[in-house]
């Protein structure tokens, strides 16, 4: 099987089968040429938490959003 014709079989995957075989190739990287994937993924949460705090800006739930701009939009 040609790179292509997987890539087309894996793009048939449900998002949650796409997930696991991502983390499972990323996970076969480690000690390869881009160090410990966890680390980079924790390195990354760090910082947005940190830029999130330091601007004083919070996540806010998406469905939440949506509502209340429904709200709005039927006034």
């Amino acid at each position: 099987m040609d790179l292509e014709s997987l890539e087309l079989e894996l793009l048939k995957l449900s998002p949650k089968e796409r997930a696991i075989i991502t983390y499972k190739l990323l996970e076969s990287l480690e000690g390869e040429e881009s160090g410990d994937i966890e680390d980079v993924w924790i390195n990354e949460a760090l910082s947005r938490y940190n830029q999130m705090v330091s601007s004083g800006k919070y996540a806010v739930d998406s469905e939440l959003i949506i509502r209340e701009a429904k709200a709005k939009h039927t006034r």
